[in-house]
């Protein structure tokens, strides 16, 4: 996670959405609810990608405090290995 860079503090805590669909024909509208419910700050979402590049976007974007929020953490974990 990314740190502030010195004299320029952020504020902790905002939540970051991510959802991701296995395919191109599938719809994320059912993952992005609980994102869209949560108020997340910024949304990510991979669409059949292998790479999941925004996750890598998502993670990036977080700093420390803030909180990953996704409709289902199969989503999150699977490419992450857990």
């Amino acid at each position: 996670m990314r740190r502030p860079a010195a004299g320029k503090p952020r504020p902790v805590g905002h939540l970051v959405g991510y959802a991701r669909v296995s395919t191109a024909e599938q719809d994320a509208a059912l993952q992005l609810d609980a994102p869209e419910q949560a108020e997340c700050w910024r949304v990510f979402t991979d669409h059949a990608s292998a790479s999941r590049p925004e996750l890598a976007a998502a993670l990036d974007c977080a700093w420390a405090g803030d909180t990953l929020v996704v409709w289902w953490l199969a989503r999150w974990a699977g490419p992450c290995g857990i």
